[in-house]
């Protein structure tokens, strides 16, 4: 109904443009919390799958690439991929996938205008680091050990502005756990963060 209702604004008292606008973001912002504990529910009570597929983390990339530009745009972002095309991972490729966008999203939710969102792969003797990097406001450091508990708010005012549900950095977390892997942060206030998924050697195919 809202939905209806907002597509015909025009047909409204004026007064009545500004509630209606909040009922709706509120109601979207409402969706995607239920969306993201399902999400989590199921990666957190099912086991992971024995059988793995092959992910070209490039492929993969690029896919993140065409599926943020929409938000890059708005706020005129650089998006820049360093990543050499013969990486395979092994593991779940929907789950990769959901890892790696949700922190190139919050890359762009929290950088400014005209900010730069590297991703970035670099292959070592201990398997594959993927690195995130933004030029943003960047995290004090007493929030970063607490970062991918549930629900936890560095600026909850800044967290509501951008939609964000709170549950993006856990299910990155669990879904790197279920791949035998690991999130590092490093943040530097008004310079930006990097957030670095460092998955071992037993999964890298190249």
């Amino acid at each position: 109904y809202l939905e209806t209702i907002a597509d015909n604004l025009d047909s409204f008292d004026a007064r009545w443009h500004k509630p209606i606008e909040q009922m709706r973001s509120q109601s979207q912002r409402m969706e995607n919390i239920v969306r993201d504990l399902l999400v989590l529910s199921s990666i957190e009570t099912r086991a992971a799958p024995r059988a793995q597929e092959k992910v070209d983390l490039g492929e993969l990339a690029r896919e993140i690439e065409a599926h943020t530009q929409e938000i890059m745009q708005e706020k005129q972002h650089r998006f820049l991929i360093e990543c050499p095309e013969e990486i395979i991972l092994l593991g779940q490729r929907s789950e990769l996938y959901s890892a790696l966008s949700n922190l190139v999203i919050n890359a762009a939710k929290y950088t400014p205008a005209k900010g730069t969102i590297q991703f970035r792969a670099t292959l070592d003797p201990k398997g594959v680091t993927i690195a995130v990097e933004d030029n943003g406001l960047g995290i004090e450091s007493h929030h970063i050990p607490r970062l991918t508990e549930r629900f936890y708010r560095v600026d909850p005012s800044r967290s509501a502005e951008s939609g964000g549900t709170g549950l993006g950095l856990a299910i990155v977390k669990h879904i790197l756990a279920r791949h035998d892997s690991e999130l590092d942060i490093e943040s530097t206030p008004r310079k930006g963060s990097i957030f670095s998924c460092h998955i071992p050697k037993e999964r890298v195919l190249s």
